[in-house]
């Protein structure tokens, strides 16, 4: 990792401090100001400051706030049985509709074995 200079001027700061002042100058202004004061700047670096300096400050880290899951319990639903029609397609296949109700099912189950368990002890009571 490089060093850093202790060279005490920060050009950024200058940048921005010398552009407070005047708003209106342009880059290649500001870079010879700079250099009228000692401090080494391109046009092109006064361009990226002035820029940065812009750009709304986000504070907090990235991501999903604290306190967030990722996903919230949905509330409980009625489980009926699907329509025929709405089930299975015309050629037997079973619907997307159908694959997600199912996929809800085995999560609020707690597994897929427990599903089955359930469904099969459904299947007796209305036998």
């Amino acid at each position: 990792m490089a060093k850093k200079k202790s060279s005490g001027v920060n050009k950024s700061q200058a940048i921005r401090e010398y552009c407070a002042a005047n708003p209106e100058a342009k880059p290649l202004e500001v870079a010879e100001a700079m250099k009228a004061i000692g401090i080494d700047v391109n046009a092109q670096f006064v361009s990226t400051v002035k820029s940065n300096s812009k750009k709304s400050k986000k504070t907090g880290r990235r991501g999903r706030p604290a306190g967030v899951s990722a996903k919230k319990a949905a509330p409980a639903k009625k489980l009926g049985r699907p329509a025929a029609s709405k089930a299975r397609s015309n050629s037997g296949e079973v619907s997307l509709d159908s694959l997600i109700n199912a996929k809800k099912l085995v999560e609020e189950m707690g597994g897929v074995d427990n599903a089955r368990n359930a469904i099969s002890v459904l299947e007796q009571l209305m036998d």
